[in-house]
C-alpha cells in the first residue's frame, strides 16, 4: 500500500510527533508492504529544514517538497478575504502541485494530518481524484480559533465544515475529539472512523531517574487553547510562596513579552527535538497539561512514560488514557491556581509505578499504534 501524506517537521507539534513514530515503526519492523511518500511544503511555519526527519534515511519513506516560498501569508490571508473559493483562489497553485504529485505517485490512499490550510489544501486536490481519502482529525480548528476577531474566525469554522464529506474517512485520537467534532462541528454523528491514541515513542520508557520536586514543568507553543494565563497564575503563586520553579519548553520570545514580571521564578527553554524531551521530563518533579482543550495532548502521556507524574485538565483525550491507567485523581480542572497546587506538592517528586507505565506501553506503543493505523487504513 502507498500513503501519500502532507508532514510537519516543527519540534513541539503533535501531528509531527505522532507522524514521525508512524514512519519510524514501520521501518524497525521492516513493513515492505507499506510505502509513504510525504510532501512538504517550504513556506510552512510547521515545516524545518532541521526538524523531526532531519538525518533519517527510511526504505519505507521518501520526502518529496513544494515550493510555496511566494504563497502569501495565511494569516493575513484569512484577514481580507470573505468565502471559502477566495482561499482556494489564493492558493490555486498549491492546489495544482499536489494535484501533479498525487498523478505522477498514483497512492493507494492519501492521508491528510491534521485541518489547517496546508492539510485543507491537500484536501481539495485529494478530493477531486477518485482515491480514499482519510483524515487524521488530530485538531479542531473552531477550538484554535476561537478568540479570533468575527469576520476570520467564522470563514475558519466554514473551512472546517468542508472536511465534513462522504468522501472521507476520519481518524480520531480520542473519543472526546470524535464527538465533539459530531457535536460542535458537523452537527451530526460520523459513521466512518476509528478511534486510535497517539503513540508514545520508546525512548521515553528507557528513562530510569526521578525528578527534582522543586520542578514543574509545561511543554507546549503559545496559543491560548493551552490555558497559558494559568501558567502565568501559577507562576505569581510560586512566587509568593517561593517554592517550585516553572521550566516551560516553549517560544521564548512570545513568553519574555508576555510573562513579563512573573519570570523570577520561571525557566524558559527553547523548543527541542523529541528524544530530548525524554531528558526534560526526567528532570522534572510534576508535569502540568492545563489546555483548555486538546483533542489528545502528548506531553503528559510521555511524562507519564518517563516516570514523571502529571496533571491534565479534563477537556483533553489523553485523559481518557489517564482513566485507563488508573491515574483518575490527576485530572483535574485547572480553574483554581490554589487546588492545582495542593495536587503539585503532594505528586511532586514521587515515580510513576512500572506497573502503570508498562499499561502505557502496552496502550500507545509506536509499534502497536503503527499497527492499528497501517491495519485501519488498510480497510478504508
Amino acid at each position: 500500500m502507498k500513503i501519500l501524506t502532507n508532514i510537519q517537521t516543527s519540534y513541539l507539534a503533535g501531528i509531527g510527533q505522532a507522524f514521525w513514530a508512524l514512519v519510524d515503526s514501520l521501518a524497525k519492523n521492516k513493513r515492505n508492504d507499506v510505502e509513504i511518500v510525504g510532501i512538504r511544503v517550504i513556506s510552512d511555519p510547521n515545516v524545518s529544514s532541521k526538524g523531526i526527519f532531519s538525518k533519517k534515511k527510511l526504505e519505507n519513506f521518501s520526502l518529496l517538497s513544494l515550493n510555496g516560498k511566494d504563497l502569501p501569508d495565511f494569516k493575513k490571508v484569512i484577514m481580507e478575504v470573505n468565502t471559502i473559493e477566495e482561499i482556494k483562489e489564493y492558493y490555486k497553485s498549491l492546489v495544482e502541485g499536489y494535484r501533479k504529485i498525487i498523478k505522477s505517485e498514483s497512492p493507494d490512499l492519501i492521508l491528510i494530518n491534521g485541518t489547517y490550510y496546508i492539510p485543507w489544501i491537500l484536501f481539495v486536490a485529494a478530493v477531486s481524484k477518485k482515491l480514499p481519502v482519510v483524515l487524521h482529525y488530530h485538531g479542531i480548528l473552531s477550538k484554535e480559533v476561537s478568540h479570533w476577531p468575527d469576520k476570520p474566525r467564522l470563514l475558519m469554522e466554514k473551512l472546517e465544515k468542508t472536511f465534513d464529506n462522504d468522501r472521507l474517512f476520519y481518524l480520531f485520537p480520542s473519543e472526546l475529539a470524535k464527538k465533539t467534532v459530531e457535536k460542535e462541528v458537523f452537527g451530526h454523528k460520523i459513521s466512518k472512523s476509528a478511534i486510535i491514541p497517539n503513540p508514545v515513542p520508546n525512548h521515553f520508557f528507557d528513562i530510569k531517574e526521578i525528578g527534582v520536586r522543586q520542578n514543574v514543568g509545561f511543554v507546549g507553543r503559545w496559543s491560548k487553547i493551552k490555558n497559558l494565563n494559568f501558567v502565568k497564575r501559577l507562576a505569581r503563586y510560586s512566587q509568593k510562596k517561593k517554592s517550585f520553579k516553572i521550566n516551560m519548553v516553549t517560544d521564548p520570545e512570545m513568553a519574555k513579552k508576555a510573562m513579563r514580571k512573573n519570570l523570577k521564578w520561571v525557566k524558559l527553554i527553547k523548543p527541542m527535538e523529541n528524544y530530548k524531551l525524554a531528558g526534560f521530563y526526567a528532570k522534572m518533579g510534576i508535569v502540568l497539561s492545563p489546555s483548555h482543550f486538546e483533542t489528545y495532548g502528548n506531553v503528559p502521556q510521555e511524562a507519564i512514560a518517563t516516570g514523571t507524574p502529571a496533571l491534565v485538565n479534563p477537556n483533553m483525550g489523553v485523559a481518557e488514557t489517564f482513566i485507563n491507567l488508573g491515574l483518575k485523581n490527576w485530572i483535574i480542572d485547572f480553574d483554581s491556581v490554589g487546588r492545582v497546587y495542593k495536587k503539585i506538592e503532594e505528586f511532586s517528586g514521587s515515580e510513576v509505578s512500572m506497573k502503570v507505565r508498562e499499561g502505557l506501553r502496552q496502550m500507545v506503543s509506536g509499534e502497536k499504534i503503527s499497527y492499528k493505523i497501517i491495519e485501519t487504513l488498510k480497510r478504508v
